[in-house]
């Protein structure tokens, strides 16, 4: 994971915590919270995986029209 995906995951558990009240906060041990966090960076990930495939895809579509002949030069 990079940075990034740590930080963005920090920012959504910290806005998730502020908008719980302390009743739920009190319920929710820091393991649970680095528990979110973990799914929250996997999603990301998960997520910039299958855009780096599509993009991936798109590439090689791209390619293939460049290398046919074109008989109209």
């Amino acid at each position: 994971m990079t940075n990034r995906h740590e930080e963005l995951a920090e920012r959504v558990v910290n806005t998730f915590k502020g908008i719980l009240n302390q009743a739920a906060l009190e319920s929710i041990n820091d393991a649970q919270f680095e528990d979110l966090k973990m799914m929250i960076r996997e999603a990301i990930s998960e997520e910039l995986g299958n855009a780096a495939n599509l993009v991936y895809e798109v590439a090689r579509k791209i390619r293939r029209e460049v290398e046919k002949p074109e008989m109209e030069l």
